[in-house]
């Protein structure tokens, strides 16, 4: 049965206790976003938070991290302090490495999600996606993409189901064209649904455990992989799983720890609706790539570097789409088009339309060893500004992972999105390109800590190299005269720089 069961009943606001406060404050100032999701996968993994990570510290969170004090012998403060946290380490490692999370792809919509392939899952497709099976009868998936269907209808006609053969419902929830199903069947194998609206079809995951074949707290792993496919369509905060790869049908391709900063079983196959459209020719949903209307924008950063209105971002940001666009600090969406690209860099020159005679970046190509530095972008539209995001930090390395001396390592926090911004020094110039981020739940699952603030940006010689072989003169930048203050780098940074949106 489900050991974290999740009630059905209406939710009322629970009164919150005076220790909350403190916990609160501490939580939303020591921690940034990504360590904010990584806490709260770590309460997830060792069993006392059933609820997907947000980005805000909350009564769930606070109740959860009191009950693994109060379990490990420590003072019930609620807050995740730095005992508290190293505890939790300590607590959910043994369950990490056992699931070994992966990142798989669905084959034909090409949206990842969270895999405990550690467990010795088998894979076999299927005509909607890919089947996976515990050989030991412990747990099973299904990720799956059904055409012509809505979620309303799926959600509706499932629930009816359960309720007619005898399944227990823990706890349902349909919203903004997503839903989750957590149930117990009449004989004891759970099951845990989310689904998606995903262009004219859905697109989710089952997962059915039975603890009478061996217990893998199944229902930890689902609430992980819940995570992760809400992060994939809403745009909700996640991280990379810690042992990241990445997998198609095809093949299986290992990634690096740093990482940019994209037959059917017949109980769950939703059952045929009355007709809401002319029935489809019978040929598979075509892959993410192949541009759709109803194709989610994915997002990315950048900076404009001469008068004529070229604009530098990462590849990664561009490398699959078909339609680029650029909002400029005017709050103009501007069409652009891909003028040259350095995969080997992670680098990408466009154009944008009819931005001549916009402000841009002089260029350093250089910075020192602990010199202060400044990002600017925009990260997670759905939950930060869409006005940008500055922050503030450190050159703490001359190169990057395995002494890469393409890269500077920094410190100044970034985020999904961040990705193409432009790192500058105290006089405004850009020193470097935003390229990438540690995955922090990686390397804490396998050192035991967590590493601070540890990024990476492409060097300023690396851009004006890939600049000046696609025929574009750089302007120099100067470091002498007065410093700015964090303010005026701030704005600064903001002229020239902009939204890049792609599908």
């Amino acid at each position: 049965m489900l050991a974290l069961a999740l009630s059905a009943s209406p939710v009322i606001a629970a009164p919150k206790p005076p220790a909350y406060y403190p916990a609160e404050d501490f939580f939303n100032s020591r921690y940034e976003l990504r360590e904010r999701v990584i806490a709260q996968t770590m309460l997830i993994g060792a069993g006392y938070q059933n609820a997907v990570p947000t980005e805000r510290f909350t009564l769930n969170i606070f109740n959860a991290t009191r009950d693994f004090q109060i379990a490990n012998g420590l003072a019930p403060s609620g807050s995740l302090d730095q005992l508290t946290s190293d505890r939790l380490l300590a607590a959910a490692r043994p369950m990490f490495n056992m699931w070994n999370f992966r990142q798989i792809s669905h084959p034909m919509r090409g949206r990842p999600i969270w895999m405990p392939q550690g467990m010795g899952l088998q894979q076999y497709p299927n005509k909607n996606g890919l089947s996976y099976r515990d050989p030991q009868g412990r747990f099973r998936v299904l990720y799956n993409y059904f055409p012509d269907i809505t979620a309303e209808f799926v959600y509706t006609d499932t629930l009816n189901k359960m309720k007619m053969d005898g399944t227990f419902v823990h706890y349902s929830v349909i919203k903004d064209g997503w839903f989750v199903i957590s149930a117990t069947s009449a004989i004891g194998e759970d099951r845990y649904l989310r689904y998606h609206q995903d262009g004219s079809g859905i697109l989710g995951f089952v997962a059915f455990w039975n603890n009478a074949n061996g217990v893998v707290n199944g229902e930890r792993i689902a609430v992980l992989m819940s995570a992760s496919l809400g992060s994939v369509m809403n745009g909700r905060p996640f991280v990379e799983p810690p042992g990241f790869l990445q997998e198609t049908p095809a093949s299986v391709a290992a990634a690096p720890a740093v990482v940019p900063v994209s037959r059917p079983d017949p109980a769950v196959i939703p059952p045929t609706p009355k007709p809401l459209a002319p029935a489809p020719s019978p040929v598979a949903p075509p892959p993410v790539a192949q541009s759709k209307p109803e194709d989610k924008i994915s997002t990315g950063s950048g900076f404009f570097v001469d008068a004529q209105g070229r604009f530098i971002t990462n590849n990664h940001v561009i490398e699959t789409c078909k339609d680029v666009v650029v909002k400029t600090p005017d709050g103009q969406i501007r069409k652009a088009s891909v003028k040259a690209t350095d995969a080997a860099n992670d680098m990408a020159l466009v154009q944008v339309t009819g931005a001549e005679g916009h402000k841009f970046a002089p260029l350093r190509l250089g910075a020192r060893l602990g010199e202060g530095i400044a990002t600017f972008g925009y990260p997670h539209l759905d939950m930060l500004a869409n006005t940008g995001n500055f922050t503030l930090g450190n050159v703490t390395a001359l190169a990057g992972v395995n002494d890469d001396s393409r890269f500077y390592q920094i410190s100044a926090p970034v985020q999904s999105g961040n990705s193409g911004g432009p790192v500058l020094d105290n006089f405004g110039n850009v020193a470097g390109v935003v390229q990438s981020k540690l995955n922090v739940l990686k390397v804490a699952i396998a050192s035991g800590d967590f590493p601070q603030n540890i990024n990476f940006a492409i060097k300023g010689a690396i851009l004006a190299s890939f600049l000046e072989s696609n025929g574009v003169a750089i302007t120099p930048g100067s470091i002498t005269g007065q410093k700015l203050d964090s303010a005026d780098l701030a704005d600064a940074a903001k002229a020239f720089s902009g939204l890049v949106a792609c599908q």
